[in-house]
């Protein structure tokens, strides 16, 4: 008899701008494809993004060095180390990632991520290419053209990624997800909880991720 798959849901809150949700959700990502052969257990897993806006004051484009020296009152030597020390993980998961690189706003590029979760299923998948393109410099996320040609790569149609941009659809979505965030005490990204039981905290080495995971299948 083939066993039945045992599903199994993973919220995910994060920003696209945050360098520690990209690395940490390489290594959730990682631990999920390992799950079937760690466990022998079929497991379908469902990542669902939640948006989580770590400056939603944040009015205009940024270069990023500037930004973390303005915000903690660092000098640019150190800020830079800051941010090579993140680079460092970006490498050992394999993903792009450069210092040269602009924040801003990002809450329509989380309207746009709401937007193919609910209607195309794609939420990682946009998530992950807004990711990708910010943090290896390709993206500018206050450019409507880039977030359309990103969001259409991974899934939500162009036509639709216009659309979404220039109305206000799924920003309720948006803020629904911040205020369950302040709900649950979440104060940092990336927070993961699965199950709906089983809370993780920021960026964990991929072995918390894989614990917590084979935790939840075994109750």
């Amino acid at each position: 008899m083939t066993e039945t798959a045992r599903a199994l849901r993973v919220d995910v809150w994060a920003d696209i701008v945050c360098p520690w949700c990209y690395v940490g959700e390489a290594r959730l990502e990682r631990a999920v494809a390992a799950l079937a052969s760690a466990t022998g257990t079929p497991t379908d897993v469902t990542i669902v993004p939640r948006a989580f806006e770590l400056d939603p004051s944040h009015s205009h484009p940024e270069r990023v060095l500037d930004m973390l020296a303005r915000k903690y009152g660092r000098s640019p030597q150190e800020v830079e180390a800051m941010d090579a020390r993140v680079a460092g993980l970006a490498a050992e998961e394999g993903l792009p990632y450069t210092s040269d690189r602009v924040v801003t706003n990002t809450f329509d590029a989380h309207r746009l991520i709401a937007a193919a979760e609910a209607e195309a299923g794609a939420g990682l998948a946009v998530l992950g290419a807004l990711q990708r393109g910010h943090f290896g410099g390709d993206l500018d996320l206050s450019d409507a053209d880039d977030l359309v040609a990103a969001a259409e790569s991974a899934g939500l149609g162009a036509d639709r990624a216009r659309e979404v941009l220039a109305g206000d659809d799924y920003a309720d979505a948006v803020r629904a997800d911040g205020a369950l965030a302040r709900q649950l005490g979440v104060t940092g990204v990336p927070f993961t909880v699965v199950a709906e039981r089983y809370a993780i905290a920021g960026a964990q080495p991929l072995g918390q991720y894989e614990h917590v995971l084979r935790t939840a299948l075994e109750y």
